[in-house]
């Protein structure tokens, strides 16, 4: 990826909106994989109806996971909840019967760890000795039953490729920009986000998770910096 500020909004702009559905590590610690599903508007045709990808974060310095319940109209977040390993981070994401998406526009270099972190989260796998140069924040407000959590995360790392669900390769341009376009059809009211097309486009479409199915965003009421 290009690294200039051009860049880092665009990713940030594509990356709005998804849904992060797992976290998982190369077995020689090469790279770390977030599980995506996305929002995006090739150039030529409607919504795509794979909304899936793996955004591939290359020589990973430091993976850091908090895990803690959503008190939603108590007191906020609860504690942090200990987790003994990625493994147990699948495993939580395998519980799930819900997750939401990620939203505010500000993942790529987002200040890491937020301020609002405890001094000690609930898992912190390091690499590598020396400093990875870029980060990126991560969060899925999610819940299982009756219990509601918010499960994010850090990773540090020196570069990004972008994956289609079955290994395929898409250029960092293409995502970006097919993000970017999806944003700003949106907000010109393109009938082909409107949220009969967007249902129809998305109902049947493959996914990571069996409990994360068709998710709309309506049209006119997002844009960056909102």
């Amino acid at each position: 990826m290009k690294w200039d500020e051009r860049a880092r909004e665009g990713m940030n702009v594509a990356l709005n909106e998804a849904e992060v559905l797992g976290l998982r590590l190369e077995e020689s610690g090469a790279w770390c994989d977030l599980l995506l599903h996305v929002v995006a508007l090739p150039e030529h045709g409607s919504i795509d109806p794979d909304r899936r990808r793996i955004l591939r974060l290359r020589r990973p310095g430091h993976v850091t996971v908090l895990l803690r319940p959503d008190e939603m109209e108590a007191s906020g977040y609860g504690d942090a909840i200990p987790l003994g390993g990625l493994e147990d981070v699948e495993a939580f994401f395998a519980s799930l019967t819900r997750s939401d998406t990620m939203y505010g526009w500000s993942f790529l270099h987002h200040p890491a760890p937020p301020s609002d972190w405890p001094a000690e989260p609930s898992l912190t796998v390091k690499l590598r000795g020396d400093a990875a140069p870029h980060s990126l924040y991560w969060f899925n407000e999610c819940g299982r039953d009756d219990a509601a959590y918010c499960i994010e995360g850090v990773v540090t790392f020196d570069d990004i490729e972008v994956l289609r669900a079955d290994g395929t390769p898409e250029p960092v341009d293409e995502f970006v920009a097919d993000g970017a376009r999806y944003w700003q059809a949106l907000n010109a009211n393109d009938e082909r986000l409107d949220v009969d097309a967007q249902t129809a486009a998305m109902t049947g479409t493959p996914t990571w998770r069996s409990y994360a199915g068709v998710s709309v965003t309506v049209r006119g009421t997002n844009s960056p910096g909102d």
